[in-house]
């Protein structure tokens, strides 16, 4: 009996697409990380066209979102069955509307599927919020206390979200079949939870999407941000280490300050420009001590443009550390 999951780790990025889509045709069920929309399979079916599907919908990467969805609609064509499925977003988004209709917070909290999800995305909004108050005016070593305090609330959400997620896909499992499984490469607790659960009737399998050209560039499988990995100790719950955290969090400062945040897409010079950027901007990152972060910190603050705070760096780099 043919059981296998595989866990697919990728960024929304447009150069991951074909990476995802050779994977996704190997399996015979797509699970997308997004919350249903009731219009989905009407796109699948070529009843509405993409346009239509997507008016009315934010969203970050819209070439990402678009190209996507062209896949998904061939993959549909030969068979594939092809589902959405994230429960946290789906439930925030359900709360969101009910206080944006006048719908009183404590009819939410008494519902005990919304309570936990509520307090928890409540929660690391707030201390989102408090480091935003706190990098205005406060001492470094504040300010790297409020990203920890931030991080370990987003550690939390990311926890129940997983829990949550993995849950909802164990009961849509059929009997047997090939399963792929969209997932954020930070959801590494999602993995683990579907290895406990399923470990014992499933092969689970995970890739990380762009690992050739990572291993051809860095010799290895994956790579994360400083942010990330800050986080991921959370969400692993690994043992406390002040210093390290620290320096995870002055990093974190620094590399949002010079990795871009617009779309950037693929060409034949260049198939693969997030990824060259993300790589760059880590192993910038990777080369400051917490002291050297602070001092970045202050220059970059009111800086806007990521190119700008990129050149910043470097100079800092080559009359500071590059020896």
């Amino acid at each position: 009996m043919d059981r296998l999951v595989t866990v697919a780790f990728s960024p929304h990025r447009v150069e991951t697409l074909p990476f995802a889509e050779k994977l996704m045709s190997q399996h015979d069920i797509i699970i997308l990380e997004e919350p249903p929309n009731k219009l989905f399979q009407n796109f699948l079916k070529e009843e509405i066209s993409i346009e239509e599907y997507l008016k009315n919908t934010d969203f970050w990467f819209p070439t990402f979102i678009k190209e996507s969805l062209k896949i998904l609609r061939g993959l549909y064509k030969k068979g594939k069955k092809i589902f959405q499925v994230e429960p946290y977003l789906e439930k925030v988004a359900f709360i969101q509307k009910e206080l944006e209709n006048g719908n009183n917070i404590e009819k939410i909290i008494n519902t005990p599927e919304l309570k936990e999800i509520y307090q928890v995305e409540n929660k690391a909004i707030g201390k989102l919020l408090e480091y935003y108050k706190v990098s205005l005016k406060d001492s470094f070593e504040n300010i790297i206390e409020a990203v920890k305090t931030f991080s370990k609330a987003d550690a939390e959400r990311f926890r129940l979200r997983d829990y949550l997620r993995a849950q909802a896909i164990i009961k849509l499992l059929p009997e047997k079949g090939k399963v792929y499984i969209e997932a954020g490469t930070i959801h590494v607790y999602f993995k683990k939870l579907l290895h406990i659960h399923l470990g014992k009737t499933w092969r689970i399998s995970h890739k990380y999407l762009l690992e050739k050209v990572l291993k051809s560039l860095i010799g290895k499988a994956w790579v994360f941000p400083p942010g990330e990995l800050l986080t991921l100790r959370y969400i692993l719950k690994r043992k406390e280490n002040k210093e390290k955290e620290n320096l995870l969090a002055a990093r974190s400062l620094i590399y949002i300050k010079i990795i871009p945040k617009e779309e950037l897409l693929p060409t034949p010079e260049e198939p693969f420009p997030h990824l060259k950027k993300e790589l760059k901007a880590i192993q910038m990152v990777d080369k400051l001590s917490f002291q050297d972060c602070a001092k970045l910190y202050k220059e970059l603050f009111f800086i806007k443009n990521n190119e700008e705070s990129e050149k910043i760096v470097e100079k800092y780099l080559k009359s500071n550390i590059i020896k």
